[in-house]
């Protein structure tokens, strides 16, 4: 069974970067990596976090983590910042070209700038620790800047939290060669299932369902016209 490791960057005492708006960048990473772990564990892969909550570990710690318990590969997740508050490009960290950490991370980046529709940073190459000290196959994620305002704004949302653990699961999916579905587990897979294939429900536009998420009024309303629909059709 593939193990993944994941690194939600910064914690504790660590806040990393931080918006105007007062946002950590701790909280963002922290909130996409449970998503993530969620995603991944449901679909039978064995997740190791280096945090699941809001703690300091150093990064020595981190790769012994991951080290010791053999993963096969690490995400490891992070915002940007920089001077400028218009920069807003997202892109994908590997130690150096080729191999494997570069199938995964371009499997990633790619997801990322397709389901955000945030602009193409790339696939770059960095000498951090995170990359150069894990044993496995290790890609950073740099989710947006949180220096720039409309990013920070979202970056607070549960629903791009969501997509960008999506986007991340869905790279690993194309790289690991598993169909992603986001409701894989849910005590409700049946019925969703049946639901999309019925044509009463569907999801989101970037491939999600979110099965956890309430549905609005709204929502509610287009099922319900959908299966009225239906019943005259039969009738």
């Amino acid at each position: 069974m593939v193990k993944i490791g994941i690194d939600p960057g910064h914690g504790g005492n660590d806040p990393g970067a931080i918006a105007a708006n007062g946002l950590q960048e701790k909280e963002v990473n922290l909130a996409v990596a449970l998503r993530l772990e969620k995603l991944l564990r449901n679909s039978g892969y064995s997740v190791f976090m280096s945090r699941n909550d809001d703690r300091a570990i150093s990064l020595v710690e981190r790769a012994a983590y991951f080290n010791r318990e053999q993963v096969d590969l690490v995400i490891s997740l992070h915002v940007n910042s920089a001077d400028t508050a218009t920069a807003e490009y997202i892109c994908t960290f590997l130690l150096a070209p080729g191999g494997e950490a570069e199938l995964i991370a371009r499997s990633i980046q790619s997801q990322l700038v397709e389901i955000t529709g945030w602009p193409d940073g790339g696939v770059r190459t960095a000498n951090f620790y995170i990359l150069r000290a894990t044993k496995a196959p290790a890609v950073l994620v740099e989710m947006g800047f949180i220096s720039n305002e409309d990013t920070a704004s979202l970056l607070a949302t549960e629903s791009i939290q969501y997509s960008l653990a999506w986007a991340i699961y869905r790279g690993l999916g194309n790289y690991l060669d598993f169909t992603p579905i986001d409701y894989q587990g849910h005590w409700a897979q049946n019925a969703i299932q049946q639901a999309l294939d019925s044509g009463f429900m569907s999801g989101y536009p970037d491939g999600t369902f979110r099965p956890d998420q309430a549905a609005t009024r709204a929502e509610l309303a287009a099922v319900l016209i959908k299966l009225w629909s239906q019943l005259k059709v039969n009738a």
